[in-house]
């Protein structure tokens, strides 16, 4: 039935891309707007959401792909306008799409970079991957360096009368900290100003290759920002100033104007590919934002542990077992976006994949984060690729404890609570922790790290004394990371799928080949699916509380640094 279904496909497609030569001419230059997170990969949308929303949904990397792959593979156009504008993406996908932007111009195709708005070091230093970077005449270059920052909360939650105690195993597991202190310790801000130097390394030398500027003009450049636009292009910095009307006559050449088009018009006139099916598969299965216990979801809090995208192990393991169990599928790919969070909910994920790997090459893409519980449940995989960017390792554990005492005053509450068995008021959060409670956690705490080393150990084929110097919660960055042997290769999703390919046997001109696998329909949605309604959005908030006023073993990477 599929063959019969792909023949009529590749039929319907042969006439569609006849009539797009005969009658549809391409053009010159295809916009294609690049805004948000840029997100790995597409989440499904229900079709009524879909189309009630506003706006279109922000690109992702899977479809920015896609579409310069039907740009490069159709010939015709002679190149890409990306339209850049409030972007918000990490610094791996944007290395990403620096990658993908790179290739396209190997092979041929010409980029050009156009910020809408005023751009800041972020949308820049993607911008610098393109053959031209262009301006409007009022747009502002803000590329004044980067800013690492940590807001502490020991003060603010002293105002409500809530406490909280913190048990880690090494200074460098720092996840606590902003609960606890109103400053760095000298271990964390070592180790930001570290990371921060790396990041600002690397993003200092990509404009220096591109701009043809030494390092140290770079520098001088980006001490004396912001730029007008003009300036900007006195300075080297851009390529012309223009509006958007404008480019078709700049593009062009002296005789005509060159032709643009957006992509949702442009696509009608490009051919598409002809479908060819693999009998053999690779399943992508995704792992995005904290780990937790359960399933799936997606709290609407800005908060600490508690808001956000969380990725729950029940969601996370039946996907995980769907691949398992296909006989189509003959290595899984495994996307890694998360900086760690409950050490029991890392562990069953961790043992999923150690399951798989025995039958099935397992081979792991790290996006942005995949630290403390990220790193935990990649460290089974047969091969580990890591953008340089990426913020990975954070080999460690640590307990949170809060504790009300001076709220429940405040309020006029007096717990008052009658036990049996010396430890019944464990975890109460009604009392400040006793030396023999913090002295159970601290040896808790103990255990899950001995564990959590001797599964990198095991998985990475490393000496558990040599692991000891850079686990102890130190966080890294992926190039650091291959340095110190935690990952097999630096790159992208292109190299990490050429990489499941060979180990699945799968040969590399085969198209067609990744199917992406989502948890039963009848069990837990899908990772990330957000809440349906205000109902289940409170009762997700609630239990997210819950387990964080519970207590508990986290592996949970330092902090999520907000670069401004």
């Amino acid at each position: 039935m599929s063959l019969l279904a792909d023949a009529l496909v590749n039929l319907w497609r042969l006439l569609r891309n006849a009539l797009a030569r005969l009658f549809g001419r391409p053009p010159e230059f295809v916009w294609i707007e690049v805004r948000g997170t840029l997100a790995e990969f597409e989440t499904p949308v229900g079709f009524l959401r879909r189309r009630l929303s506003p706006t279109p949904s922000p690109p992702t990397l899977e479809r920015v792909r896609l579409w310069f792959d039907r740009i490069a593979s159709d010939g015709r156009p002679r190149g890409i306008v990306l339209r850049v504008r409030n972007l918000d993406a990490g610094w791996a996908a944007l290395e990403e799409l620096r990658r993908e932007i790179l290739a396209f111009r190997r092979h041929g195709g010409r980029v050009v970079a156009y910020l809408a708005d005023s751009a800041d070091l972020r949308s820049y230093y993607l911008a610098c991957a393109a053959d031209e970077i262009l301006a409007p005449p009022l747009a502002e270059l803000n590329v004044v360096g980067l800013r690492a920052r940590v807001n502490f909360l020991k003060d603010a939650l002293d105002n409500f009368g809530l406490e909280v105690e913190v048990v880690a195993v090494s200074p460098y597991k720092s996840a606590g900290e902003r609960f606890i202190r109103d400053d760095f310790s000298r271990e964390s801000r070592e180790q930001t100003g570290r990371l921060l130097d790396r990041r600002f390394e690397e993003v200092v030398a990509a404009i220096s290759e591109s701009r043809d500027l030494s390092l140290e003009e770079v520098l001088a450049r980006i001490d004396l920002a912001p730029y007008g636009a003009q300036e900007a292009l006195s300075r080297g910095l851009l390529d012309g100033v223009c509006y958007e009307d404008e480019l078709p006559e700049r593009l062009g050449s002296e005789q005509r104007r060159a032709s643009l088009s957006e992509w949702g018009r442009a696509h009608r006139s490009l051919r598409l590919p002809y479908r060819r099916r693999s009998r053999k598969k690779v399943a992508l299965v995704s792992l995005s934002g904290s780990i937790v216990r359960g399933r799936s979801r997606r709290v609407p809090l800005p908060l600490p542990f508690v808001g956000g995208e969380q990725a729950g192990s029940e969601s996370v393991v039946a996907a995980l077992r769907v691949a398992k169990n296909s006989r189509r599928v003959a290595a899984l790919l495994f996307h890694v976006d998360s900086p760690g969070g409950d050490a029991l909910a890392s562990d069953l994920i961790w043992r999923e994949v150690e399951r798989i790997n025995a039958s099935k090459p397992v081979v792991v893409l790290m996006g942005n984060a995949a630290a403390s519980g990220g790193y935990y449940v990649a460290a089974a995989a047969s091969h580990v690729v890591a953008r340089r960017a990426t913020l990975t390792g954070s080999i460690g554990v640590l307990a949170i404890r809060p504790f009300a005492l001076g709220l429940y005053e405040k309020l006029g509450i007096n717990p008052v609570a009658l036990e049996r068995g010396a430890r019944a008021g464990f975890l109460d959060p009604s009392r400040r922790p006793d030396p023999d409670e913090l002295r159970v956690i601290e040896g808790q705490i103990g255990r899950i790290y001995d564990e959590f080393k001797d599964r990198v150990a095991r998985g990475r084929g490393m000496d558990p004394l040599d692991l000891e110097g850079i686990a102890g919660g130190r966080v890294w960055t992926g190039a650091e990371a291959w340095d110190l042997g935690l990952v097999d290769e630096t790159g992208g999703f292109r190299e990490a799928l050429r990489k499941a390919r060979e180990l699945g046997g799968i040969p590399r001109d085969v198209p067609g080949v990744l199917v992406k696998v989502t948890p039963p329909r009848g069990g837990s949605p899908s990772p990330g699916q957000p809440a349906r309604g205000v109902v289940e959005a409170m009762g997700e908030m609630w239990r997210a509380f819950s387990e964080l006023r519970a207590g508990g073993y986290m592996a949970l990477a330092p902090y999520e640094i907000s670069e401004d």
